[in-house]
């Protein structure tokens, strides 16, 4: 009998393609090759670290509303790419950090309204490649998050804090996703300031 490896031989791209594809079947959503492949190719970037822009001296991360007004402000042969870096950092960092968020005066919101603006900005720049790829982002911001989220879980929510977070991810966001792991946890999300499910 031949031994086993136990060592998964994918590479990033083939596993990220693998993931970000089950969970778009998962999840019933209907989205072009285009953004599916922009969601493959963002994760794989990520994992080398040049997916999102350099810190700033003396922080840990960038701003997210300064790297936006730098966006806007920037010369148009570069506004492209602020622009993208915008959009990028939001995405994944809602869809793999969204919990760091939930308490924080940038939420998830915040960081859906900017990301979304930042890839809406970018699909009209009629002069950059993928233009209609960056305005499909825009249009489904929060159902490329879904996605991104459901790729960055490995197990099963296990814990009532768990549960707790993924409630106000929900709370903030109206997750579609978020509403139904709270479903087959047995709760009915409700927001408590209208009374009524979402």
């Amino acid at each position: 009998m031949g031994s086993r490896t136990l060592v998964d031989r994918d590479t990033p791209l083939e596993f990220f393609r693998d993931e970000v594809q089950k969970a778009i079947e998962h999840q019933h959503l209907e989205t072009s090759g285009f953004a599916a492949h922009y969601l493959v190719d963002l994760l794989t970037r990520s994992i080398r670290a040049d997916a999102l822009p350099p810190a700033e001296p003396g922080f840990d991360d960038v701003p997210l509303a300064l790297l936006y007004l730098r966006a806007l402000r920037a010369a148009s042969h570069e506004r492209a790419r602020r622009l993208r870096e915008t959009g990028d950092t939001a995405l994944f960092v809602s869809g793999f950090f969204a919990d760091s968020l939930l308490e924080k005066v940038a939420d998830l919101r915040y960081y859906q309204a900017l990301g979304g603006s930042a890839y809406a900005r970018l699909g009209r720049e009629r002069t950059w490649l993928g233009s209609d790829v960056f305005s499909e982002l825009a249009a489904r911001f929060q159902a490329f998050v879904d996605v991104l989220q459901e790729v960055s879980e490995k197990t099963h929510l296990a814990s009532a804090g768990s549960v707790l977070r993924l409630y106000e991810r929900w709370l903030q966001t109206g997750s579609r996703r978020a509403a139904r792991l709270l479903e087959e946890h047995g709760i009915s999300p409700v927001d408590p300031g209208e009374g009524q499910v979402h």
